[in-house]
C-alpha cells in the first residue's frame, strides 16, 4: 500500500509542479481633464497720484513708550560692566549684573524690557543670547517690571 502511494506520488507530482504564471494584469491608465482657470481681470493702472496718496497715509510704527535696559560692556581694563536705564531701581541692579555675566564677552549687549498692555513682557536682545542669559534676563524684566 506504501508502495503503490509512493509511485502515485512520483508520477503525479510533475503534473503539480506545472504551474503556469498568471497573464500580466491589465488596466487602463485613467485620464483626466486639465481644470480650466478663469481669466484674472487686469488691474487697472494706478496713477501717480494715487501712489503718492498711499505713500503718505503710512504711519511709522510707534517708538516703545518704557523700556527698562541692561547694557554689558567690556571696559578698558577687561572688566564686564553692567550699565542701567534711568527706569531700573538701584535694587535691581545685581539681576542686570547675573544677565551680563552669562551674556556673550566679546560684544556689546543690550537686553530691553518691552511691557506690553496685557501684563505680559517682550524681551528685545541686540545680539543673539544663550538660553542660560536669556533666563537671566526674564528675572531681570520680570522684577523691574514689577510682574512678579
Amino acid at each position: 500500500m506504501r508502495l503503490a502511494l509512493l509511485i502515485f506520488a512520483v508520477i503525479a507530482a510533475p503534473a503539480f509542479a506545472l504551474d503556469l504564471p498568471p497573464d500580466q494584469p491589465t488596466y487602463e491608465k485613467p485620464t483626466f481633464d486639465r481644470p480650466t482657470t478663469p481669466d484674472r481681470p487686469e488691474k487697472p493702472e494706478e496713477s501717480e497720484e494715487s501712489r503718492e496718496r498711499r505713500d503718505i497715509t503710512r504711519a511709522p510704527k510707534p517708538a516703545p513708550v518704557s523700556c527698562p535696559k541692561v547694557k554689558c560692556v567690556t571696559d578698558e581694563n577687561g572688566h564686564r560692566r553692567a550699565m542701567f536705564t534711568a527706569d531700573v531701581q538701584p535694587d535691581m541692579y545685581y539681576l542686570g549684573r547675573n544677565f551680563c555675566a552669562q551674556a556673550p564677552k566679546d560684544i556689546e549687549v543690550t537686553a530691553c524690557c518691552l511691557a506690553k498692555p496685557d501684563d505680559t513682557y517682550q524681551i528685545l536682545y541686540n545680539v543673539k543670547v544663550s538660553k542660560k542669559a536669556h533666563w537671566k534676563a526674564k528675572q531681570f524684566c520680570t522684577c523691574v517690571l514689577e510682574l512678579d
